[in-house]
């Protein structure tokens, strides 16, 4: 004879998965935030007195050597951040314009210049614009 009803140990090896899943899609998340930290975030700034060798030393650390453009924001991460809750207005398409200005150094690649991972440097205070993701910036706009 065989068994009716309901069999709830059918669904067992769906538990599993399912918590897989659920655990995996905030990963590339959080990968993306410690990347946008560590390519974007520099704070409290590193000191020189020179932006462009601030540029140069820095673009190395962060092993960016070569990327043609690159922002560094000087400020505490909750402070950006919350330019993806309250301190933000939406930018189209699916950005995050600050309300407030940033400290922020912009390090352009130099391939004129007669030595290797060479970079200019500006100093400014601006808006930033960020995408976010579940409250967390993952992208910086340039």
């Amino acid at each position: 004879m065989a068994m009716r009803g309901p069999r709830p140990l059918l669904l067992l090896p769906f538990v599993p998965l399912t918590a897989c899943l659920t655990f995996a899609s905030g990963w590339s998340s959080i990968a993306e935030f410690k990347t946008f930290l560590k390519n974007h975030v520099d704070y409290v700034r590193t000191s020189f007195y020179q932006h462009n060798n601030y540029c140069s030393m820095r673009m190395r650390r962060v092993s960016l050597n070569k990327k043609p453009i690159n922002t560094f924001i000087h400020k505490h991460i909750e402070a950006i951040k919350s330019v993806c809750r309250t301190n933000g207005i939406n930018f189209p398409p699916d950005l995050r314009k600050s309300n407030n200005t940033f400290k922020v150094t912009t390090c352009r690649y130099d391939k004129t210049h007669n030595q290797r991972h060479w970079y200019n440097g500006t100093f400014y205070r601006r808006h930033i614009i960020i995408r976010c993701y579940q409250a967390y910036p993952i992208y910086y706009h340039e």
